[in-house]
């Protein structure tokens, strides 16, 4: 698991940009005004909204997200196996990790293609 990438919903679309090439990450998690996770965005996302002409430092990203529940999952104690099978199955780069509290999802990490493969060489070499 690593260090997710998070902004509000109500940062601009512009702010999120900035944020997801400066981190280098393939998606950002976008968590509401309780700190849960109610959307995300992928660099494709963020493309096809600036592709439209809009005025990126005033569209809050909230516009744009892939919103719950159509977002892939996993919590702490799943498998590597039952994650790397949703990463597939759902054709995604990266999926956050989350505590599910009082029905309300804390992102706490997010584990990603890289981080398979790399577990994947540590296994290998050993």
């Amino acid at each position: 698991m690593s260090i997710p990438v998070i902004a509000k919903k109500d940062d601009s679309l512009y702010e999120v940009i900035v944020n997801i090439f400066l981190s280098d990450a393939g998606s950002i998690f976008i968590i509401d005004e309780d700190d849960n996770l109610c959307g995300i965005v992928s660099r494709k996302d963020l493309l096809k909204a600036t592709i439209g002409g809009a005025d990126i430092n005033k569209m809050p990203i909230g516009m744009i997200m892939t919103r719950t529940p159509n977002i892939i999952t996993v919590e702490k104690d799943d498998s590597v196996i039952v994650v790397a099978k949703k990463i597939i199955d759902h054709e995604i780069d990266s999926i956050p990790v989350v505590e599910n509290i009082d029905n309300k999802m804390k992102v706490i990490g997010k584990i990603s293609k890289t981080n398979i493969t790399k577990l994947f060489l540590e296994i290998v070499d050993n």
